[in-house]
């Protein structure tokens, strides 16, 4: 069995659009390792089949590992991974509401995003705080500004 330089470009293009296609943020570094030996071979098209499986294993282990590093130094939130967290860059924020919450629920615009919100049933005008994301609600937990207790500071 042999490969030639297109088979491992198709490989690579083929992994990077799975990964567009699936959720995970793996496959990317095993098409771009299937790339690295498509190039390689465009420039050395002798290198045995053996060689190539072997670089492209090590280039897959070498960029995944990397890829983690990476986002670990640079994700943005001290490593916490924030997709799937709502309330990341919300919690302590203080809103007036547009519209009232009634029978525990509401809805609040925050930009161009419209939430759903969880507490006690306030008018609209009123200013509140959020506290929390509520997973089995779906909601935005808050309270309304008036109803916090004074911190000690």
């Amino acid at each position: 069995m042999t490969f030639v330089w297109w088979h491992w470009l198709t490989l690579g293009l083929i992994l990077i659009g799975a990964e567009l296609l699936l959720p995970g943020f793996v496959l990317l570094w095993f098409g771009i390792a299937a790339l690295t030996v498509g190039v390689l071979l465009t420039l050395a098209p002798d290198v045995a089949v053996s060689w190539q499986l072997a670089i492209f294993a090590a280039t897959a282990v070498l960029t995944t590992l990397l890829s983690r590093v990476w986002l670990r130094r640079f994700g943005g939130s001290g490593g916490r991974p924030s997709l799937n967290r709502p309330d990341e860059g919300l919690t302590g924020r203080v809103f007036q509401l547009e519209s009232p919450i009634e029978h525990g629920f509401g809805e609040l615009w925050i930009g161009d995003v419209h939430w759903r919100i969880a507490g006690p049933d306030l008018p609209a005008g009123r200013q509140i705080r959020i506290v929390s994301w509520d997973k089995t609600a779906g909601a935005l937990t808050v309270v309304p500004v008036e109803a916090e207790t004074p911190s000690n500071t």
